[in-house]
């Protein structure tokens, strides 16, 4: 079946991102990295099913306060229900466009829609005072250029550094001009290990999955190395096609 077809047979959730749970574990790594402290005030903009980073920042990380924000009202009851008796937790039925995040001095947002990052961009640079951070997985906001990078987290402080173009962007994450097919396989196997989720049975499997997207994503973006598709590329997408039943030759 067409890439497009396998993605249509997939859960809803598991597509806006509303069901990802983000380990504990995981959590107290970006918290460590943000230097997050008692003198912070901690926002999770879309807070989805994760109670976890509220509870943690808290009492792990003794934050003066911890505010989720998710304009679904049926996960702001949840995360309500999961977290009431934990003092200074607070959960806001808003839209992350709208509210008010000037008294936030440590933020983790981690959208992929484009609008909604470039608008929240301009929300940072206008509401935050210098020093905030954010703190976003796999890539920050907009062309924010990060100060802290332990990969798949970035850290960024106010004021911003501001890239010109997506090339400056990459060269401040991965340290390179362009991304070959062999960094597209280690982002993939770094990114999914670092969740420390995926059963070892389907890792492999995912790996390639998500390292071929990577690859045609940079290529479309005209950051990837090759100028033609690399062998391991071309040998993957059939492996893919003809051991899992997933085409992705509409990529080529």
């Amino acid at each position: 079946m067409k890439i497009s077809e396998f993605i249509s047979t997939l859960p809803n959730m598991v597509l806006t991102g509303d069901s990802v749970i983000i380990p504990n574990e995981f959590i107290r790594k970006m918290f460590s990295i943000s230097n997050l402290n008692k003198d912070d005030i901690f926002y999770h903009l879309g807070i989805g099913n994760n109670p976890s980073t509220l509870q943690i920042a808290v009492e792990e990380f003794k934050v003066k306060k911890a505010v989720g924000i998710d304009i679904n009202p049926t996960v702001v009851d949840k995360i309500k229900s999961k977290t009431n008796i934990i003092k200074n937790v607070y959960v806001l039925n808003e839209n992350v466009s709208s509210c008010s995040l000037s008294e936030a001095t440590v933020i983790f947002s981690w959208f992929t829609d484009e609008k909604i990052n470039k608008l929240l961009s301009k929300k940072f640079e206008s509401e935050l005072d210098n020093g905030t951070r954010i703190i976003s997985i796999w890539s920050p906001p907009a062309l924010f250029l990060p100060d802290k990078i332990d990969f798949p987290i970035l850290v960024c402080e106010k004021p911003f550094k501001i890239g010109v173009n997506i090339k400056d962007q990459l060269r401040a994450i991965y340290k390179s001009d362009c991304i070959d097919f062999t960094a597209s396989w280690n982002l993939a196997d770094r990114y999914i290990k670092s969740f420390g989720t995926v059963d070892t049975r389907h890792h492999r499997f995912l790996n390639i999955l998500q390292s071929l997207i990577i690859w045609f994503n940079a290529r479309d973006l005209g950051i990837a190395c090759e100028n033609e598709i690399p062998p391991p590329v071309k040998s993957y997408v059939e492996i893919l096609k003809y051991f899992f039943n997933i085409d992705l030759t509409d990529f080529y």
